[in-house]
């Protein structure tokens, strides 16, 4: 999670955006989101384990078997919040510093979690 913090204020310093109570509202959004992935591998893991699979092929399995699934939803709530980036019209600054947040961190995850991690 540290590390994904930086995803966040990459977005805010790209965009140009103060982090604000828009972005920490962000921020926990995410924290959740990551968590409910975490705590379904880990699921899925504890049951590969009670099937007789060592630990290492417990959590291999559950993350081969849930990551198609994560990464659909990671996709369609970036996408989903993809329209907060181009906002304008008035309180357009506070949409922006929570679709900044929310995308980059996304990212951000994306890249740091599935492609270095793995």
């Amino acid at each position: 999670m540290p590390v994904a913090y930086w995803g966040a204020m990459i977005g805010c310093l790209i965009m140009g955006t103060p982090v604000s109570i828009y972005t920490q509202i962000g921020i926990i959004l995410l924290v959740a989101l990551s968590a409910k992935n975490g705590i379904l591998i880990v699921e899925f893991a504890r049951d590969f384990r009670a099937e007789g699979n060592s630990i290492r092929e417990a959590a291999f399995e559950a993350g081969h078997v849930r990551l198609r699934p994560i990464l659909m939803t990671s996709f369609a709530f970036v996408l989903g919040v993809m329209p907060l980036l181009f906002a304008t019209g008035a309180g357009a600054q506070s949409r922006i510093a929570l679709g900044a947040a929310c995308c980059v961190w996304y990212g951000y995850e994306y890249f740091i979690g599935y492609y270095l991690y793995s």
